[in-house]
């Protein structure tokens, strides 16, 4: 996870490859924009479950207070530093929802 700026773009990108092979791309505007929110927010509540799966318990009390109290910057560092290969089990994540949406 890079900064929350990244990230989020980094979603969108890949939302936008999902409508797209979805054949989604030529709905109405407000439609579209609809399912992008959605999309991104089931996106990234299933990356949090992830985190939260991963997170070794011994450091989930202190992540609670992180997410209470910090910035955006340091809650993804935290996360980097204490879930071994996070990128890897987030794109695992993201490869799963792909099949399961594409096959809806």
């Amino acid at each position: 996870m890079e900064n929350k700026k990244t990230t989020i773009g980094q979603l969108e990108n890949f939302v936008e490859q999902l409508i797209s092979e979805k054949g989604l791309e030529y709905l109405d505007s407000e439609v579209l924009t609809q399912i992008k929110s959605d999309l991104i927010s089931r996106i990234e509540d299933r990356i949090n479950v992830v985190i939260l799966a991963n997170m070794p318990p011994e450091k989930l009390d202190y992540f609670e207070k992180l997410l209470d109290q910090a910035q955006e910057e340091e809650i993804q560092s935290f996360c980097n530093r204490s879930v071994p290969n996070l990128d890897q089990l987030i794109a695992v994540e993201l490869n799963s929802f792909k099949e399961s949406y594409l096959e809806a």
